[in-house]
């Protein structure tokens, strides 16, 4: 019995650690895109000839803003594929060892539509949007 709650305890620490890291790539690639998107912004609204070269610069930026997204997914996707496994482990064995059926109920990656995935994809969107706006703007 006592074997079962040290293997809980470092299941949880590992479970806290991919937290940390999840929380670590968001912030990362949530800031460079916001980052982007500001950049662009302020270039696109410039008094003077536009800051971007049409198409060479929106396309270097569309790609790279592009690289980030597909990057920070999969990252984020391999650390929540990490978290169920550590998830599912942690239910059975408080399951089994303290009889705690409402384990299941606390499962925040059942929620697939708020996340970090989705957020990530949707800054991704808005800097694209961003980076063409001025020549969207253009056409009216």
């Amino acid at each position: 019995m006592e074997y079962n709650f040290q293997v809980i305890e470092i299941l949880k620490q590992q479970l806290d650690q991919r937290f940390e890291k999840l929380w670590r790539i968001f912030h990362w690639c949530g800031g460079l895109l916001i980052s982007i998107t500001g950049a662009v912004l302020i270039a696109a609204k410039a008094k003077e000839k536009s800051m971007l070269s049409f198409p060479f610069d929106h396309l270097l930026i569309s790609y790279i803003i592009l690289v980030i997204i597909i990057y920070s997914w999969n990252w984020i996707d391999e650390n929540l594929k990490f978290e169920m496994v550590i998830r599912n482990q942690l239910e059975k064995l408080i399951q089994e060892n303290i009889n705690y059926k409402e384990i299941l109920l606390l499962r925040p990656d059942k929620k697939t539509f708020f996340g970090y995935k989705n957020a990530i994809l949707f800054l991704g969107i808005a800097a694209i949007c961003a980076t063409w706006m001025d020549q969207v703007v253009k056409l009216f």
